[in-house]
């Protein structure tokens, strides 16, 4: 709580001492729900930045910042946001707390900041299957390259890249552990703007301290090990057998096209954890998807659909195939038995939400999955904007413990705007229809306004 009013003071501060040049916003959210089973629907409580987790009722944010344009292209930005909630663990902390500058190709965040959604809520994962909207931000350092580098003009071969830092400052198994992410895109775009990028993202939890083996390894040379993917000296009782730390990347590929004056962006990431994932030993999988946008006044001659998604997860094979799987074992995406909190933050899944924790939400407890997603974005009877998520989830359980029988999950949710002036409403519904346990409906209200 002190830092947050420490914080607070600082901005305030640095406001007033930029009022004459500053555009300044305060922004009040808020949401309310109720539930039929112990824990809510999927999507009412999936991806909502760390704002809600399965047992929220109730919860709400209030958010200011201040945006200072140094140009036509370039800007700072200083912001902060209080997050309180009731749910598995009753809470008030911050949700964002961030410096953050944006040029005309590149970008830096220090401090805690979400990362912007790229599909209008219409995506499971966002840019990656590594990383959703589904977790809190993470407190760190980002310098990036937010649109393209072109050798000559503005089409061509070009590139983007970022590289980032992050201290994982959460309850964990591995107490103040550290996260490393960097991710590269080569990118072709031609006079008609037809983009494909080809790249990969790669991230390693490492340094930290264990319960059982003390400090891990931490100096500069460990870090340079664990960024490049090698192995260390047997420093933590021979746990950490392919690489130093929790490793995991994605191979990334997006098109993006005009088909029939439709924005089209084909995806396509193959995750993997270790030398046999990069080989592609666990093909086919990953995450596969199509994204159509129209930004005309209808689309297809009609207003109701003016965005669509449709994504397949698919993480069957974990290189279950492969020889070298009967020595040391398959895959097991998101765990790791050194890092045993797994690829979480604050006990929600930083990467695919379809991948789940374990009851206790100590670890993850489903990672062998198959789901059929579409997103769908418009406008009903001309004057009601929604947002509809169907999900077709088959859950086969983890590696070593396969449930009896798969299950399936039909995961909805359908959301209505009510009131769209300076107040904002919109009301959701949700249903899990499940193949194993009773079915579980939902219904929640958003609401929000800019204060100032």
């Amino acid at each position: 709580m002190r830092s947050i009013i420490a914080f607070s003071l600082l901005f305030l501060t640095s406001v007033s001492l930029l009022a004459q040049t500053v555009d300044f916003k305060g922004v009040l959210e808020g949401y309310g729900s109720l539930y039929t089973g112990e824990t809510s629907p999927f999507w009412l409580h999936t991806n909502t930045l760390g704002r809600v987790d399965e047992k929220t009722h109730l919860s709400s944010v209030f958010t200011m910042k201040a945006n200072i344009a140094l140009s036509d292209v370039s800007s700072f930005e200083i912001g902060a946001g209080v997050l309180a909630k009731d749910g598995f663990d009753d809470k008030i902390g911050l949700d964002q707390a961030y410096f953050s500058y944006l040029g005309r190709n590149i970008g830096v965040v220090v401090g805690k900041k979400h990362y912007p959604d790229l599909y209008q809520g219409l995506s499971a994962s966002n840019e990656t299957i590594l990383h959703s909207q589904n977790a809190a931000a993470i407190p760190g350092i980002r310098f990036f390259i937010h649109d393209p580098v072109f050798f000559l003009g503005d089409h061509g071969l070009g590139f983007k890249f970022a590289f980032e830092e992050y201290l994982m400052d959460d309850d964990r198994y591995i107490e103040s552990a550290r996260l490393h992410h960097k991710s590269f895109r080569l990118v072709y775009r031609s006079l008609s703007n037809f983009q494909i990028a080809l790249g990969a993202d790669h991230y390693v939890q490492w340094g930290g301290i264990s319960d059982e083996f003390g400090k891990l390894p931490s100096e500069f040379s460990d870090y340079l090990k664990a960024i490049t993917g090698r192995a260390s000296d047997d420093a933590v009782g021979g746990q950490e057998v392919n690489a130093l730390g929790n490793q995991l990347g994605t191979y990334v590929i997006n098109v993006n096209t005009k088909i029939n004056d439709l924005d089209v962006e084909f995806i396509y990431n193959h995750i993997f954890e270790d030398g046999s994932g990069m080989k592609m030993g666990n093909f086919p999988d990953g995450r596969y998807g199509i994204y159509i946008e129209d930004n005309r006044d209808t689309f297809w001659g009609t207003p109701w659909v003016r965005a669509f998604m449709y994504e397949i997860y698919y993480t069957k094979n974990q290189s279950r195939d492969r020889q070298s799987s009967r020595r040391d074992g398959a895959d097991n995406y998101f765990n790791n038995n050194l890092y045993r909190s797994g690829w979480t933050y604050q006990n929600q899944v930083i990467g695919t939400p379809f991948i789940l924790l374990n009851d206790n939400r100590f670890r993850i407890g489903t990672n062998i999955i198959m789901v059929h997603h579409i997103g769908i974005k418009g406008e009903a009877f001309s004057n009601i904007p929604y947002r509809f998520l169907f999900s077709y989830r088959q859950n086969y359980g983890i590696k070593d413990s396969f449930y009896p029988q798969k299950r399936v999950i039909y995961s909805s949710l359908l959301e209505l705007s009510l009131l769209e002036n300076e107040n904002k409403l919109k009301l959701q519904l949700g249903a899990d229809i499940k193949s194993y346990e009773n079915s579980v409906f939902g219904v929640g209200l958003k609401y929000s306004r800019d204060l100032f």
